[in-house]
Parts: C-alpha cells; structure tokens; sequence
C-alpha cells in the first residue's frame, strides 16, 4: 500500500506481523543469550588458571634448563673438561629467587652431589624449582655431568 502525501515521498506500510520485534521476543531472546553466556563463564575461568599455571611451570622449566646448562659448561679457567671440584663449586652458590610474570616467586635450588671414586667419571646432579612457600617442587630435572678429574 502506498500513501501519497503533499509532495512528501512515498512511505510503505507494513502488515502488522512483519512490524519487527515485540517485547516478548527480546526478553525470551536476552535469556538465552544469557543461558549461553553462563555456559561459557566456568570455560573461561577455568581457561585463565590454566594459562596462569602453565605461565609458572614454563617460566620454572626455563630456570631449570639454563641452571642444567651452566652446570654442564662450568670448568675453570686452565682446564678443557669440568672437574668434580668446579662443579661441587658451581652448585653450592645460592641462587636468587626469580620472579614469573603473573608475580609467582620461583626458587631454585641444586641438591648435594657425590663426586665419582674413579676419574674421568660421570656426576649425578638435580636441580629443582620451587614457589615460595611450597615444599613441591614446579619443575625439578636430574643431569649426569662427565668429569675428567678431583680437582
């Protein structure tokens, strides 16, 4: 239907069941977007802890890979190989704490190592990370270093 009106342009009336939305569809229509919506809140929660997890175990197996790295170059100045010595040295500084980007405070620390009864032989080193305040470690690792001598 068109309606003609002093020089204004044409404006088309609709039906009345294709006017747009009523109240009632927009409310049923809000509901269950919220339904959804509380569908996903426990996924998003529980997505954001264990990236924030993940964020502390990473940043502890970095700490753990370069102490481990270190330990296998550690030698002194005149020799070519690592001796029990500058590796029992090596392991006995203490090391600062480190600090992850969401603010976790990581510790590492060597445990006691044995030096070998005959040389050249292998040493058994472990290295674990802690967070600060817990006894169980984030990420901890054994690494066998070959030694040629004592001292």
């Amino acid at each position: 239907m068109q309606i003609q009106s002093e020089g204004i342009s044409s404006v088309y009336l609709q039906p009345a069941s294709e006017r747009g939305f009523g109240i009632i569809e927009v409310v049923i229509s809000m509901f269950l977007l919220a339904v959804l919506a509380m569908a996903f809140i426990p996924l998003l929660i529980n997505s954001t802890k264990a990236t924030a997890s993940n964020t502390t175990i990473a940043t502890a197996t970095q700490i753990v890979n370069q102490q481990i790295e270190g330990a296998r170059a550690v030698r002194s100045a005149s020799a070519t190989s690592p001796s029990c010595d500058d590796l029992t040295k090596f392991i006995q500084v203490t090391l600062p704490p480190v600090i992850d980007p969401r603010g976790v405070i990581l510790t590492p620390k060597w445990d006691a190592i044995t030096c070998p009864v005959d040389y050249p032989g292998v040493v058994r080193a472990r290295i674990s990370v802690t967070r600060s305040g817990h006894a169980t470690p984030v990420a901890s690792a054994v690494t066998l270093v070959f030694v040629t001598s004592a001292i």
